[in-house]
Order: C-alpha cells, then sequence, then structure tokens
C-alpha cells in the first residue's frame, strides 16, 4: 500500500515540479499553487496515517503544527499584517511542544517530526540568502511534508534505503537541493563546449556563460557580465545587475552573458535521480 501511494506522490511531485520550472523558464516565476497542492496532499497522507495505523492522537498536533508554518508562508503577510503572521508562527511551536509533550518517546515518529524540523531550516537558509529563490524554498518544504522519508517504489531506488533514523540524517528534501546544486555545475560543460565551438575562450567567463548579441540578450533571460565603470567596459566572472542600456550605450554589440537558469530545473531532476538510482552518499554509511 505505501508503495502505491509513493508512486501516486512520486508522479504528482514531477508533474508540478515539470510544470513550474517551465513556467519559470519562460516567466521567471513559478506560482503557489503548485506546492499548496503538493503540501496539503502531504498532510492529508500524515494524517490518513494516523488513523490507519493507529497512532497517538497526539501526531494530529503535529501535524496542525506543520500545516500553520506551511501555509502561512503562502498568506498575504502585507494584508494581514507581520504580527498576525509571527502569531501563526507562534501558534505552531506551540502545537509542535504539546504533540511532543504528550507523546511517549517510543511513540515519536521521524516522518512526523522531520516536515516540521525541515520548514525551519530552509526558511533559515532563505534568509540568509543561501537558496536564493522563494519558489525554490516553498518547493522544498512542500517536498518535505509530501515525502518526510524517501520514497519506495518496487525495486526503486536502485542503492537499498538505510533504517529511517539514517534518512533523518540526510533527508530527502535536503538531498534534492544538494545534488540539484550538483547538477547545475554540469551547465560549466555546456558553456565550455559553446565557447570552443565558437572559438571565444576567455576564463572563468567561458565556463560561467558565452556571448550573445547584445540584442539577443537584452531580450532573453540573461544576466551580463560585463558592466560599464569610468566609462569603459569592465569583465566579470560573476552576474551584474541588467545594464544592457549601459553596454549598448558605450558601443558593446556582443556581451558575455550568463543564462538564467532556475534551480528548479535541477531540482526535478534531482527528485528523479533520487527516487530512481537513489543516495550515493548512503552507500558510505
Amino acid at each position: 500500500m505505501q508503495e502505491w501511494l509513493d508512486l501516486v506522490k512520486m508522479i504528482l511531485a514531477l508533474a508540478l515540479m515539470g510544470m513550474a520550472s517551465l513556467q519559470d523558464l519562460r516567466e521567471r516565476m513559478a506560482k503557489d499553487v503548485y506546492w499548496v497542492v503538493m503540501g496539503i496532499v502531504g498532510l492529508i497522507s500524515m494524517t490518513a496515517s494516523i488513523f490507519v495505523e493507529s497512532l497517538p492522537l497526539e501526531h494530529l498536533l503535529l501535524v496542525l503544527a506543520t500545516a500553520t508554518v506551511f501555509l502561512n508562508v503562502f498568506w498575504d503577510n502585507e494584508y494581514l499584517g507581520k504580527a498576525v503572521s509571527y502569531s501563526f508562527y507562534a501558534l505552531s511551536l506551540l502545537l509542535f511542544g504539546f504533540g511532543l509533550y504528550g507523546l511517549r518517546m517510543d511513540d515519536l515518529r521521524i516522518d512526523f517530526l522531520m516536515p516540521y524540523i525541515l520548514f525551519w531550516i530552509f526558511l533559515v537558509l532563505y534568509m540568509l540568502d543561501i537558496i536564493k529563490g522563494g519558489a525554490d524554498t516553498k518547493c522544498l518544504m512542500a517536498l518535505s511534508i509530501l515525502f518526510p522519508l524517501y520514497p519506495s517504489i518496487g525495486v526503486l531506488p536502485l542503492i537499498p534505503l538505510p533504517a529511517e533514523t539514517v534518512q533523518s540524517i540526510l533527508p530527502f528534501a535536503v538531498m534534492v537541493l544538494f545534488f540539484a546544486s550538483l547538477f547545475s555545475m554540469f551547465s560549466l560543460f555546456y558553456f565550455l563546449a559553446v565557447n570552443i565551438k565558437n572559438h571565444e575562450l576567455r576564463f572563468p567567463q567561458s565556463l560561467l556563460g558565452y556571448r550573445l548579441p547584445i540584442d539577443i540578450a537584452e531580450k532573453g533571460h540573461y544576466w551580463p557580465m560585463e558592466r560599464v565603470e569610468n566609462g569603459g567596459v569592465l569583465l566579470r566572472s560573476t552576474p551584474q545587475e541588467e545594464n544592457f542600456s549601459e553596454l549598448r550605450s558605450v558601443g558593446v554589440e556582443r556581451v558575455w552573458v550568463t543564462p538564467k537558469i532556475p534551480l528548479l530545473v535541477p531540482m526535478t531532476a534531482a527528485v528523479l535521480f533520487l527516487v530512481v538510482v537513489g543516495n550515493p552518499i548512503f552507500l558510505l554509511l
């Protein structure tokens, strides 16, 4: 039964993340509805398991605490006011605390603790600007609720899953972020191949992007790696503000750029990788 549930949730996650990735590529934004649906399905699944497995009802407080902080992210804080938003965070802490207080250690379930813990981890990473995009953060929060433990579907993943306590050390959603960041580095080889083909090798820029006519770059989703300073054009190794008009004013016709590739794209690939192949780090544990 659990394998079928994991299969349904995985199809849902990949479908929603795929649609969100396409929207992010076209419009540089992804609607919140994708993450709300993923999160609500995860919350329903957690709630249902309490009754199916006859778990102590205190687990409902843990689910409610997770639901409170998760859904609070999607409310319009400007309309409600920050005080109201903060009060929901406080309420979630109370619910979580009462839930833990009412449970014996033997009754505690990692899959009910993990989503709430990961929510705060991802929120802090976003506030510290380690995770750049709001959609990326919301997606990771939703994934932590949908998959508090690694999904298991038939013979998948190919790398056997360890015990739940070991899985909690390297949670599924955290590994999605890790492998997505790793997959993003593969773009370096693509950029290098393009620059070799165009005979425009220059390091480190050749590993970070390529040159385009400024008219094309300005109409697309690109960050320039050049900027105007003191009347001249300086080449940088990091993306700069979108100053294409300034570059054109000093006669630049072709500009070094870095494509704006949303993290949601490699995140979707990371989810598929972890489901099919598994987490290679588990082989070391």
